[in-house]
């Protein structure tokens, strides 16, 4: 990957490469799960203890069967587990194509994950006999007729863990690589009369390994463009599948429209008849029914309910929950912050770490100054208030119910309900005052 940093650990959709591979396998619920690291990288192992995983380490890079011998070695034997090999670099392989392999392992002593390609340079490809597979054979140890061969082999590999341990030790490093070839099991098993299945699979995204920057850009671009045409064909409305990114879990409802250069991270929810604009960004959020969200604005970690007009270039940020017919105008930015129904904030406003009742209006220009220097500290309008442009909220403070504040206003006092509220320095006008004379001039 030309980079100080793990491989692993480069980002794809939205999270670690190993990450994706580790989620699924979690997700078929293992019984142990080891990983065989052959370099020594402390943010790696970091990452990989928070999964619950143990690890090993290849002191020689020198095949991949040694590198199962080392993971084994991390565990007691059990002759009637199924042992299951996958790929830390090949982050799209689903959990129901792992368990249709595993499926197979009833019937069977060893079964391979394979695909058909129509380009299968530097794949091992599978070599039939009357259907049966015999061997892998590696694309630098084929001949022409071998490199013909179509159907490859993924890398993904189940095989009870009895004939595993007894025959591992007699895989030989006889290829032009000099290593030990964990798919010389295959020529093995088959001699020996075991048998030996395979799974196809036909979604060439899950099987895809990166080693190169390209590798991951291209393999990204495949990943996404798969997941916008499988909304497209389920009724969304993405102006230009090419131009839109989906690095996580994206749930759409009916009759939603998304325009071009959006980005949605994570779990991103959208309810129906609701149309996002182009350049938005949206991570871990929440957004509900008939919700207008208007060009280049980001929301992450909230909440928008039915019927709210967002942007544009408004910023939501975590924590935040706004309620049904709300507006949120261009340049507002909301933090950690309750809005109530029908309440309005459409220019140039913060609210920070506030509760804002129904049906107020926020003036231009408004913003609650939550942070002393120490500490952040709460902000609440009730409804029906009324904030006039240009007002500072000294926080902690609490606005009353229907409560005017004159625009300029600093407010570090509780305002009485129903009042007109004003705080700021009377309008003066100095006579006799001359302005400095500019540099340069008499």
């Amino acid at each position: 990957m030309s980079s100080l940093k793990s491989k692993l650990l480069f980002k794809i959709a939205g999270k670690y490469i190993i990450e994706h591979v580790l989620e699924t396998v979690h997700s078929i619920k293992p019984s142990k799960v080891i990983c065989v690291l052959n370099k020594t990288s402390a943010e790696l192992e970091d990452f990989i203890s928070s999964y619950n995983v143990k690890q090993t380490f290849q002191k020689e890079t020198n095949g991949t069967a040694k590198a199962l011998e080392v993971a084994l070695s991390a565990k007691k034997p059990e002759p009637n587990n199924i042992v299951l090999v996958l790929c830390g670099d090949v982050p799209f392989i689903r959990s129901g194509t792992l368990q249709s392999i595993l499926k197979k392992m009833t019937k069977s002593d060893l079964c391979l994950g394979t695909i058909s390609l129509d380009d299968p340079y530097g794949y091992g490809r599978v070599l039939r006999i009357n259907k049966k597979i015999v061997n892998i054979i590696e694309e630098r140890d084929a001949n022409r007729k071998i490199k013909n061969i179509k159907e490859i082999n993924t890398g993904i590999i189940a095989i009870k863990e009895g004939v595993l341990r007894k025959y591992l030790k007699q895989i030989k490093n006889n290829n032009n690589q000099k290593e030990y070839y964990l798919t010389d099991l295959v020529n093995l098993f088959s001699r020996n009369g075991f048998k030996v299945t395979s799974h196809s699979i036909r979604d060439t995204v899950e099987v895809m390994g990166i080693n190169s920057k390209k590798d991951l850009v291209k393999l990204e671009r495949k990943y996404i463009l798969k997941k916008a045409q499988d909304l497209v064909n389920k009724g969304t409305l993405i102006r230009d599948i090419n131009r839109i990114d989906i690095r996580g879990s994206l749930t759409v409802k009916k009759d939603v429209d998304i325009d071009v250069n959006c980005i949605f991270e994570d779990k991103v929810s959208i309810g129906s008849n609701t149309t996002i604009g182009h350049n938005c960004y949206l991570n871990r959020c929440k957004i509900g029914n008939n919700v207008n969200i208007k060009p280049n604005t980001i929301i992450f970690g909230s909440t928008i309910g039915d019927n709210c007009t967002v942007g544009p270039y408004a910023r939501i940020r975590a924590g935040t929950i706004i309620k049904k017919e709300a507006q949120i105008g261009n340049f507002v930015e909301i933090k950690n912050s309750s809005i109530g129904t029908g309440t309005k904030i459409n220019h140039l406003s913060y609210i920070g770490d506030a509760d804002l009742g129904n049906n107020i209006n926020i003036g231009a220009g408004t913003i609650t100054c939550n942070y002393d220097g120490q500490k952040k500290h709460k902000t609440i309008i009730e409804s029906n208030a009324f904030i006039g442009s240009g007002t500072k909220l000294v926080a902690p403070v609490k606005v009353s119910k229907g409560t005017y504040i004159g625009a300029g206003s600093t407010i570090t006092k509780d305002t009485v309900p129903g009042k007109l509220t004003l705080a700021r320095s009377k309008q003066v006008t100095i006579d006799n005052w001359k302005s400095k004379p500019k540099a340069g001039k008499k």
